[in-house]
């Protein structure tokens, strides 16, 4: 807390509405950045807003006792922008398993003012000392203003016996509409399964999630009933950080984890079918001492006018994958940097697809790269860095910039949100990831860069 105070040169952990910030030095490839060429860079710097997340109770000094470890704020799920009401949702959580909190965050650009509503675990009436510190996947809205979202546990690789005698089921599914400000808990839909990740096909209801075990849901929110729980046939198995919902023939796709499948093929759930099947398509690999690095991690939310999805794989391999054709094509690696640190979560895609912007180095270490906010031309192949978010806001404010799980697009193309991790914190060149203070950053993209 001492650390965090003193680094905060501007008191922005006080406050709940943005600052503004627009300068050349964005665009300055930063002295860390791994690699200086490789890319081009924007010739007119963003307008950016910046807001830490207001949290009650930010600093968690000591766990409950010595084997559960202090708490820690974060954010690892897919926010949303709302185009009903022109705002922006997230969440955060405090990542750990006892004194468990989470919470949904709204910021609206108008006003540039952030806030948190209520926390999730106590509302839902459970034992405030245990219970689900993390959504990890996407806020969904579907028939209205009312958003879907699953929780997941973080006791690894699941809670002990003891835990579920208490009480303690598993993964909740939950709706929140942000209107009347209302939760609905819709119970836990398979026990003793928590939830890493899940997205919505928004046009059936349907509610797509992978279990910690990689056990796989499709569950009929309109209706209120279970399609299918439990796991794909022999010699498939889904991949537990990738969803990818064509909203236009109801299947969602993923890549094989299974061990029978070295060439990470991609797999399918076809909802009219209730079945899978395993594609002809592969994954680009990279060489890597594990095949953990080739599963896909990021994807675009929606599949393009020309048929494809754009994925990136754990260790930054871009490529197209379409699925009416069943053929991948092969983008190279996402940013000029080591594979190692192009882990990237999310992307995002202009409404007329001719970008796809992301942030690499997801879990705590963008900072190590500068930063970058990239995008990605799709017809010219052109990475851009729009932004070094990092030395900027660490030598201004005191804020490095760790990663961002959520990257989220406005529907006229113009603005990015960002839920960023990050920390008050004085940097370590040698240290390691950069977590505690999440934040909302707005990234509103000169006219002349989408062009």
């Amino acid at each position: 807390m001492k650390t965090a105070e003193r680094m905060d040169k501007q008191g922005l952990l006080h406050r709940t509405t943005a600052v503004v910030d627009k300068s050349e030095e964005m665009l300055r490839i930063p002295d860390i950045a791994p690699e200086k060429t490789g890319f081009t860079v924007a010739k007119t710097p963003p307008t950016v807003e910046f807001v830490v997340i207001p949290i009650e109770n930010r600093y968690f000094f000591e766990g409950p006792s010595k084997d559960k470890g202090p708490g820690l704020w974060t954010a690892w799920g897919q926010g949303t922008y709302n185009p009903n009401n022109g705002k922006f949702y997230g969440s955060i959580g405090d990542h750990i398993f006892f004194d468990s909190r989470l919470h949904i965050t709204e910021y609206d650009p108008q006003t540039k003012s952030i806030r948190t509503f209520p926390e999730i675990n106590k509302a839902c009436g459970l034992p405030i000392d245990y219970g689900d510190g993390k959504i990890h996947g996407t806020l969904d809205f579907y028939g209205g203003n009312t958003m879907y979202f699953m929780t997941y546990w973080t006791e690894y690789p699941q809670p002990r016996e003891e835990l579920f005698d208490l009480g303690y089921e598993g993964g909740r599914l939950l709706s929140f509409d942000v209107d009347k400000e209302k939760l609905t808990d819709f119970g836990v839909p398979m026990k003793r399964v928590s939830w890493p990740y899940h997205r919505m096909d928004r046009k059936r209801g349907l509610m797509y999630a992978v279990g910690s075990m990689n056990e796989f849901l499709c569950y009929d929110i309109k209706n209120q009933k279970i399609l299918y729980a439990g796991y794909p046939p022999a010699g498939m198995l889904w991949y537990d950080r990738c969803m990818m919902v064509d909203e236009e023939t109801g299947c969602a796709y993923s890549s094989n984890l299974s061990r029978d499948d070295p060439q990470i093929h991609i797999i399918k759930y076809d909802s009219s079918k209730n079945r899978f099947f395993k594609m002809k398509s592969s994954v680009p690999l990279t060489e890597s001492k594990t095949l953990q690095g080739n599963h896909i991690r990021a994807y675009t939310p929606r599949k393009a006018k020309d048929g494809w999805f754009i994925c990136i794989t754990r260790a930054g391999r871009m490529f197209k994958f379409f699925p009416e054709e069943d053929r991948v094509e092969d983008l190279g690696f996402c940013w000029a940097a080591p594979p190692e640190q192009l882990y990237t979560t999310s992307i995002a895609i202009s409404p007329d697809d001719k970008y796809i912007y992301y942030v690499p180095a997801a879990h705590g270490g963008t900072h190590k790269l500068g930063g970058p906010v990239v995008q990605y031309n799709t017809i010219t192949g052109e990475r851009k860095a729009l932004a070094f978010l990092f030395p900027y806001f660490y030598e201004k404010y005191g804020y490095i910039t760790g990663g961002t799980f959520s990257v989220s697009i406005d529907e006229k193309g113009e603005k990015l949100f960002i839920v960023m991790n990050g920390a008050f914190a004085k940097f370590d060149p040698t240290g390691g990831d950069v977590f505690g203070d999440p934040a909302v950053m707005v990234i509103h993209i000169a006219e002349s860069e989408r062009k």
